[in-house]
């Protein structure tokens, strides 16, 4: 029997597992342990060799389906050492990309004249001091004289400024290399994230060499990678929380549900929508009952450390932090849920909620205050003794006054600016951020007196283009599947992007796309997966190869999107890295009005 390629495939043996697919579990599912597949030897006989009427030794049509495919070199191609070999070939093009020529402009661009600043007078005092107006030529040239041990008013917390600090601290004050090989470093670290958080969803090593390669060549993530801005060391934070999550899900929630199957008050097994429908309305007369918890979640203390470090770059880390504990309670729930627990809210929020709560919230509010180190232990820098009160105490009260202040300035900030963009747009690109732009015979190296450099921050615009339709495929699949992988990806779209959306009337920039950028890559990657039929829709491998036309189309549509995608990306690479260009050419880059 053929079956369609997003058909949902029912439990069978628990010893026939294909451990190429064995990821493959959907949020209706208990766990791995209920979604077992079939081996190949399995699915060899299910499939005759010979149908009624067709000679076997005939080619086959397009209509038929292919037999299986010796499984040696996909076994390969599918392995952990596989994954690993994707990611470093996305981090060396991400390294290739980002480090070379940091210093084509030596001059302090953008939001980089408070950061690079602020940054070496953490350096100097351990706190941000007070700068003199116009002192941006001076310091580039080395001279640091307009500093004063008068705080500043930073309105954004220390830690990516810290990170900024180190490069600093290596290559000097004065070196544009200093400025930025922080974020650079960060960058690439972000890509490596990115192909590990694909790699543990989805078991492919090609979706997650796609996924890499697609972050590594964007421009978003490469302009924030090669400018000293706070952005790009809060994609690395948030990124980095989200994978420790995912950890977290596949080691706890197998664990959680061996220990179910063992529970003697468990009940008959849920599944689907109509079982939901039934549930609430047919009140489970069971005694209500805790049951046992999923145990020990070191990777849930790990996300609660990079979520407060996330916080500690800017506060809008603090949606990726109650994002991923609504996830992780509802996945408490849910799990309880499907294996017949007769109270899964009551015994999912007593047995394991309260302590991933634990876990996550007072650990990423700790690390928070932690990275204040430098004002704590500096009485001079701004905010102090505003509260009256002695001791750490009053420092926390001083503390907790100085962010209601930081408070209103962010939710007052409506000056208009030539670059601000309605978040309505960020998905399209629609609004780019010029960080930098000089042109005219004063270009270095330029020979002809009609050159331009330009530092465009700017998406890979087929990349954002497609990632619309891929997001709106995601969002299918989740809902219609319940496929809890293609879910995490949608959840970076609304704890990263949607929050924005409240704060249309405010002053901000499209650059701010560049935290869910890694997940706008990973959903391309994903729907071209699907076109190819290294995953599927609803998370389950296929019962029978799919009909060689409908596998040779698809094939040939991700080709050309992948192609078209990378070409693009090398296409707008001189804009992204300020290298110098003929005027013709930048004008040519400019597709849209509003990208100038």
């Amino acid at each position: 029997m053929r079956h369609a390629p997003f058909s949902t495939i029912g439990p069978l043996d628990s010893d026939a597992m294909d451990t190429a697919n064995a990821h493959n579990d959907t949020i209706d599912e208990a766990s791995d342990i209920l979604e077992q597949e079939p081996t190949a030897e399995a699915t060899t006989e299910e499939q005759p060799t010979e149908e009624a009427g067709i000679d076997s030794s005939e080619s086959p049509s397009w209509d038929t389906p292919r037999p299986p495919r010796n499984p040696r070199w996909t076994d390969r191609l599918n392995t952990p050492a596989a994954g690993w070999v994707a990611t470093a070939i996305a981090a060396i093009v991400a390294t290739i990309i980002r480090l070379p020529g940091l210093d084509n402009v030596r001059t302090l661009i953008f939001d980089e004249t408070y950061y690079v600043k602020d940054a070496w007078s953490l350096l100097t005092f351990g706190y941000e001091g007070t700068w003199a107006k116009d002192v941006d030529a001076a310091f580039i040239n080395g001279d640091t004289s307009g500093l004063s041990a008068v705080g500043g008013y930073p309105v954004h917390p220390p830690t990516g400024k810290w990170l900024i600090a180190l490069g600093m601290k290596v290559f000097g004050q004065a070196d544009p290399v200093g400025w930025r090989i922080a974020a650079a470093i960060c960058g690439i670290i972000t890509v490596i994230l990115l192909c590990r958080l694909a790699q543990n969803l989805f078991r492919s090593p090609a979706l997650t060499l796609l996924a890499g390669l697609f972050l590594a060549t964007d421009g978003m993530a490469i302009v924030m990678s090669r400018t000293s801005i706070l952005d790009g060391f809060l994609t690395m934070f948030t990124l980095a929380a989200f994978l420790c999550v995912v950890k977290d899900q596949e080691a706890s929630q197998p664990r959680l549900f061996a220990k179910l199957q063992e529970w003697d008050d468990l009940g008959t097994p849920r599944q689907g929508w109509n079982d939901l429908r039934t549930f609430l309305t047919r009140h489970d007369r069971r005694p209500f009952a805790v049951g046992p918890n999923a145990g020990n979640r070191p990777w849930l203390l790990a996300a609660g450390i990079l979520a407060g470090l996330a916080c500690s770059v800017k506060w809008s880390g603090i949606y990726a932090l109650a994002f991923l504990g609504i996830f992780v309670a509802i996945r408490e729930v849910t799990c309880r849920w499907r294996a017949g627990h007769p109270s899964p809210i009551r015994g999912a929020l007593l047995a394991d909620i309260w302590w991933a709560f634990v876990l996550m919230v007072p650990t990423a509010i700790l690390t928070y205050i932690a990275s204040w180190f430098g004002w704590f232990a500096h009485p001079a820098a701004h905010g102090h003794g505003r509260s009256g009160i002695s001791g750490f105490a009053g420092s926390l009260a001083d503390l907790w006054l100085y962010h209601k202040e930081m408070w209103t300035f962010h939710n007052g900030l409506s000056t208009p600016h030539t670059y601000q963009s309605s978040p309505y747009t960020w998905l399209a690109q629609y609004r780019a951020t010029s960080f930098h732009w000089q042109t005219g015979p004063e270009v270095t190296g330029c020979t002809s007196g009609q050159c331009a450099t330009d530092i465009v921050a700017l998406g890979n615009p087929l990349l954002w283009w497609i990632g619309i339709g891929a997001l709106i495929l995601i969002l299918w699949a989740t809902l219609r599947y319940r496929n809890w992988r293609t879910g995490i990806v949608a959840l970076g779209y609304i704890a990263l992007y949607a929050p924005w959306l409240a704060y249309a009337h405010r002053t901000i920039f499209t650059f701010y796309t560049v935290v869910f950028a890694p997940f706008v890559a990973l959903s391309v990657a994903w729907m071209i997966a699907v076109l190819t039929g290294w995953v599927t829709a609803d998370g389950h491998p296929l019962s029978a190869p799919l009909p060689r036309r409908t596998e040779l189309s698809g094939w040939a549509v991700a080709a050309v999107l992948t192609i078209a995608i990378l070409m693009c990306a090398i296409y707008f690479l001189p804009l992204w890295r300020a290298d110098v260009v003929n005027y013709s050419f930048w004008r040519s880059h400019m597709w849209l009005p509003s990208w100038i």
